[in-house]
């Protein structure tokens, strides 16, 4: 019975945190469609059939579905091969009819606005409660760590790891584990003196809301942390910043496991980001928040890559239509379209598969 509570929770915690990203980034392409005066004849939040709708002025039909896995924004015209079909009334309003930089604008706005969303939010943040702060100085040194064999002290200051500036404490663990080298160079200060040190960290096991996951460690600790508010202009900064941190660690982490460094436990698929919305939910409000926050970041970011079906995928055949002067011929755009589809489900069974099989270990 508990086991279908839980099932049950995550499932309505995920439906929450997917509905709010899906309906950030369906706005803006909708947002960017009116103001380029193209008709959107459907916003639906969820596949299927309808549950429940209205029209507004526009005539747009906002909708809310029967099965709540995503959404879509529907616009006149969407088929560039589809001006034959619609009334010459009505071809003015039309997606296809539209200049290659309005339709650029308009599926590149989708993402813009899971960005945006996410520098708000965290802007909101630490204008209100506020940032974490670990000041990248050692407490403790564990007995007989990598750290310790290779001579760091409590007071030592970490400056920076394999030439990467370290600011934050918590900063250092998410470099050992998103590069996973076999050594690494760290640069401290001690009083006046600066030093390098080589250290190669040990692997450790540890529980990650509810999965086993091995990550790397070279035995210190910090002092407390510290949390800090700042006034809106400097946490809008602050916020555009984090944005940017999420984005390139995203890259760097998928670009080590290209390399062979990484490990498939590192991606989610759907299950696991339903047990993390659980759990965070569980923990109270703001964990919730932070994790739709980062969640809609990652959303804009991966439909921005080039692959077809995501935004990503239709702004390289635009741009490519720029190119020739013309748009690819309609039976190449259907198989690359055909490919992207076999390719998103393909991924979204692996990751499943991943999932599940993270929770039973």
């Amino acid at each position: 019975m508990e086991l279908l509570n839980n099932i049950i929770f995550y499932f309505f915690a995920f439906i929450i945190v997917l509905s709010i990203i899906v309906f950030v980034h369906e706005f803006g392409h909708y947002y960017a469609a009116i103001r380029n005066k193209v008709k959107v004849e459907v916003f639906s939040i969820g596949f299927g059939r309808e549950i429940y709708g209205w029209y507004d002025k526009r005539g747009t039909r906002w909708r809310i579905s029967l099965y709540p896995l995503g959404g879509y924004v529907k616009m006149l015209g969407e088929d560039l091969f589809s001006k034959s079909r619609i009334s010459k009334k009505y071809l003015h309003f039309s997606f296809s009819e539209k200049k290659i930089y309005q339709r650029f604008i308009i599926v590149l706005a989708g993402p813009l606005a899971n960005f945006i969303f996410g520098i708000l939010g965290y802007a909101l943040i630490f204008t209100f409660i506020g940032i974490t702060y670990t000041p990248p100085i050692i407490n403790q040194v564990q007995s007989e760590s990598p750290a310790a064999i290779a001579g760091l002290e409590s007071g030592d200051k970490i400056i920076s790891i394999n030439d990467k500036s370290i600011k934050d404490f918590n900063e250092i663990g998410t470099f050992l584990n998103v590069y996973k080298f076999k050594e690494f160079e760290f640069r401290i200060q001690r009083n006046d003196k600066i030093l390098l040190k080589k250290i190669e960290p040990f692997k450790t096991t540890e529980d990650f809301y509810g999965q086993k996951r091995e990550i790397l460690k070279v035995g210190i600790s910090s002092f407390n942390s510290k949390l800090e508010k700042h006034n809106i202009i400097y946490s809008l900064y602050l916020g555009s910043q984090k944005t940017y941190e999420i984005c390139s660690l995203t890259l760097k982490a998928l670009s080590q496991m290209f390399k062979g460094r990484g490990s498939m436990d590192d991606l989610g698929g759907p299950v696991k980001i339903a047990q993390y919305s659980g759990i965070m939910l569980a923990q109270g409000f703001y964990s919730f928040i932070e994790l739709i926050i980062l969640l809609s970041i990652s959303i804009g970011l991966i439909n921005l890559f080039p692959i077809p079906m995501l935004d990503g995928g239709h702004l390289v055949m635009y741009m490519v239509e720029a190119i020739n002067g013309k748009p690819l011929n309609k039976n190449i755009q259907e198989s690359i379209l055909k490919f992207g589809f076999i390719f998103i489900i393909s991924l979204a069974i692996i990751l499943t598969y991943n999932d599940i099989i993270g929770l039973l270990k």
